[in-house]
Protein backbone atom coordinates (compact mmCIF):
# COMPACT_ATOMS: atom_id res chain seq x y z
CA UNK A 1 0.00 0.00 0.00
CA UNK A 2 3.04 2.28 0.23
CA UNK A 3 3.25 4.37 -2.89
CA UNK A 4 6.41 3.45 -4.72
CA UNK A 5 9.11 6.05 -4.47
CA UNK A 6 10.20 6.53 -8.05
CA UNK A 7 8.69 6.96 -11.46
CA UNK A 8 6.58 3.87 -12.01
CA UNK A 9 3.77 4.92 -9.66
CA UNK A 10 2.90 1.29 -8.90
CA UNK A 11 2.09 0.19 -5.37
CA UNK A 12 4.81 -2.29 -4.50
CA UNK A 13 6.23 -3.26 -1.17
CA UNK A 14 9.58 -1.75 -0.35
CA UNK A 15 12.28 -1.79 2.28
CA UNK A 16 13.16 1.78 3.24
CA UNK A 17 16.05 2.75 5.52
CA UNK A 18 16.33 6.17 7.15
CA UNK A 19 19.74 6.47 8.82
CA UNK A 20 22.25 9.08 9.91
CA UNK A 21 22.99 11.50 12.71
CA UNK A 22 20.50 14.18 11.66
CA UNK A 23 17.01 14.62 13.00
CA UNK A 24 13.90 13.70 11.00
CA UNK A 25 14.12 9.93 10.55
CA UNK A 26 11.05 9.15 12.66
CA UNK A 27 9.17 12.10 11.19
CA UNK A 28 9.86 10.77 7.68
CA UNK A 29 8.55 7.35 8.76
CA UNK A 30 5.44 9.03 10.18
CA UNK A 31 4.91 10.74 6.82
CA UNK A 32 4.99 7.39 5.02
CA UNK A 33 2.60 6.00 7.64
CA UNK A 34 0.13 8.82 6.99
CA UNK A 35 0.36 8.23 3.22
CA UNK A 36 -0.26 4.52 3.77
CA UNK A 37 -3.33 5.13 5.91
CA UNK A 38 -4.62 7.75 3.48
CA UNK A 39 -4.47 5.11 0.74
CA UNK A 40 -6.55 2.72 2.91
CA UNK A 41 -3.68 0.74 4.40
CA UNK A 42 -2.81 -0.37 7.92
CA UNK A 43 0.34 0.59 9.84
CA UNK A 44 2.17 -1.01 12.74
CA UNK A 45 4.77 1.36 14.22
CA UNK A 46 7.16 -0.24 16.74
CA UNK A 47 9.32 2.08 18.86
CA UNK A 48 12.59 0.38 19.83
CA UNK A 49 13.76 3.22 22.07
CA UNK A 50 12.15 5.11 24.90
CA UNK A 51 12.54 8.88 24.64
CA UNK A 52 13.75 11.09 27.45
CA UNK A 53 10.24 12.55 27.80
CA UNK A 54 7.14 10.38 27.73
CA UNK A 55 5.06 12.52 25.37
CA UNK A 56 5.56 11.91 21.66
CA UNK A 57 3.45 13.93 19.23
CA UNK A 58 3.38 11.14 16.67
CA UNK A 59 2.02 8.68 19.24
CA UNK A 60 -0.80 11.04 20.15
CA UNK A 61 -1.56 11.88 16.52
CA UNK A 62 -1.73 8.17 15.61
CA UNK A 63 -4.91 7.89 17.69
CA UNK A 64 -6.66 10.07 15.09
CA UNK A 65 -6.33 7.19 12.63
CA UNK A 66 -8.12 4.70 14.85
CA UNK A 67 -7.37 1.03 14.36
CA UNK A 68 -5.46 1.61 11.11
CA UNK A 69 -2.34 2.76 13.02
CA UNK A 70 -1.11 0.64 15.92
CA UNK A 71 1.74 1.98 18.03
CA UNK A 72 3.81 -0.47 20.04
CA UNK A 73 6.22 0.38 22.82
CA UNK A 74 8.75 -1.86 24.53
CA UNK A 75 8.61 -1.95 28.33
CA UNK A 76 12.31 -2.73 28.78
CA UNK A 77 13.21 0.39 26.73
CA UNK A 78 10.84 2.83 28.46
CA UNK A 79 12.73 5.39 30.49
CA UNK A 80 9.67 5.93 32.66
CA UNK A 81 6.38 4.00 32.92
CA UNK A 82 4.20 6.86 31.67
CA UNK A 83 6.00 6.61 28.32
CA UNK A 84 3.78 3.65 27.39
CA UNK A 85 0.43 5.23 28.38
CA UNK A 86 -0.48 6.49 24.91
CA UNK A 87 0.67 3.43 22.95
CA UNK A 88 -1.90 1.08 21.44
CA UNK A 89 -0.05 -1.83 23.05
CA UNK A 90 3.32 -2.80 24.48
CA UNK A 91 5.59 -5.82 24.69
CA UNK A 92 8.09 -6.68 27.40
CA UNK A 93 11.43 -6.87 25.57
CA UNK A 94 13.21 -6.11 22.32
CA UNK A 95 13.52 -9.85 21.67
CA UNK A 96 9.76 -10.27 22.03
CA UNK A 97 9.17 -7.39 19.60
CA UNK A 98 11.53 -8.94 17.03
CA UNK A 99 9.81 -12.33 17.35
CA UNK A 100 6.33 -10.85 16.93
CA UNK A 101 7.47 -8.63 14.05
CA UNK A 102 8.73 -11.67 12.19
CA UNK A 103 5.81 -14.00 12.92
CA UNK A 104 2.75 -11.75 13.09
CA UNK A 105 3.15 -8.02 12.49
CA UNK A 106 4.95 -8.35 9.16
CA UNK A 107 1.86 -10.03 7.70
CA UNK A 108 -0.87 -7.98 9.43
CA UNK A 109 -0.17 -4.59 7.88
CA UNK A 110 0.75 -2.71 4.75
CA UNK A 111 3.55 -0.81 6.51
CA UNK A 112 5.72 -2.03 9.38
CA UNK A 113 7.98 0.63 10.91
CA UNK A 114 10.83 -0.52 13.15
CA UNK A 115 11.83 2.84 14.59
CA UNK A 116 15.38 3.07 15.95
CA UNK A 117 16.00 -0.64 15.37
CA UNK A 118 19.47 -0.05 13.98
CA UNK A 119 20.64 1.06 17.43
CA UNK A 120 20.03 -2.49 18.65
CA UNK A 121 21.90 -3.90 15.68
CA UNK A 122 24.85 -1.58 16.35
CA UNK A 123 25.08 -2.48 20.04
CA UNK A 124 24.67 -6.19 19.36
CA UNK A 125 21.36 -6.80 21.12
CA UNK A 126 19.75 -7.72 17.77
CA UNK A 127 21.58 -9.69 15.10
CA UNK A 128 21.24 -8.22 11.61
CA UNK A 129 20.16 -11.63 10.31
CA UNK A 130 16.99 -11.30 12.42
CA UNK A 131 16.14 -8.08 10.59
CA UNK A 132 16.85 -9.71 7.23
CA UNK A 133 14.56 -12.59 8.27
CA UNK A 134 11.76 -10.08 8.97
CA UNK A 135 12.30 -8.52 5.55
CA UNK A 136 12.29 -11.92 3.84
CA UNK A 137 9.27 -13.30 5.70
CA UNK A 138 6.98 -10.27 5.32
CA UNK A 139 3.76 -10.49 3.34
CA UNK A 140 4.20 -9.47 -0.31
CA UNK A 141 2.16 -6.28 0.20
CA UNK A 142 4.03 -5.20 3.36
CA UNK A 143 6.62 -2.45 3.17
CA UNK A 144 9.11 -1.99 5.98
CA UNK A 145 10.75 1.21 7.21
CA UNK A 146 13.81 0.86 9.44
CA UNK A 147 15.30 3.88 11.22
CA UNK A 148 18.33 4.69 13.32
CA UNK A 149 21.70 6.37 13.26
CA UNK A 150 23.57 3.28 12.06
CA UNK A 151 22.78 1.31 8.90
CA UNK A 152 24.90 -1.79 8.28
CA UNK A 153 25.98 -2.57 4.72
CA UNK A 154 23.90 -5.77 4.65
CA UNK A 155 20.76 -3.74 5.38
CA UNK A 156 21.68 -1.06 2.85
CA UNK A 157 22.19 -3.77 0.22
CA UNK A 158 18.73 -5.27 0.94
CA UNK A 159 16.89 -1.93 0.96
CA UNK A 160 15.07 -0.43 -2.00
CA UNK A 161 15.47 3.12 -0.68
CA UNK A 162 18.17 4.43 1.68
CA UNK A 163 18.24 8.03 2.89
CA UNK A 164 21.02 9.42 5.03
CA UNK A 165 19.97 12.22 7.36
CA UNK A 166 22.93 14.45 8.15
CA UNK A 167 23.17 17.08 10.81
CA UNK A 168 24.00 20.38 9.16
CA UNK A 169 22.55 22.62 11.86
CA UNK A 170 20.25 21.90 14.77
CA UNK A 171 19.10 23.93 17.76
CA UNK A 172 21.70 23.79 20.48
CA UNK A 173 24.65 23.34 18.11
CA UNK A 174 25.65 26.93 18.74
CA UNK A 175 22.94 28.88 20.49
CA UNK A 176 24.49 32.23 19.57
CA UNK A 177 23.71 31.53 15.91
CA UNK A 178 20.01 31.61 16.75
CA UNK A 179 20.05 34.98 18.46
CA UNK A 180 18.50 37.94 16.70
CA UNK A 181 20.74 40.93 16.22
CA UNK A 182 23.36 42.55 14.03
Amino acid sequence: MVEQIGNSGENESQVIVFAGSGIGKTVAAVGIAIRTISAGGKVIFVYFAGPEHPTLGEIKSATAFGGNWRTIGIKSEAKEPSYLDDFTESVDTVEEAINIAQTIWSSECDLLVLDNITHHVACGSVDITRIIDIIDSRAPRTSIVLTGVFAPDLLIDRADVVTNFCNTKQPGDNDSEYMMGD
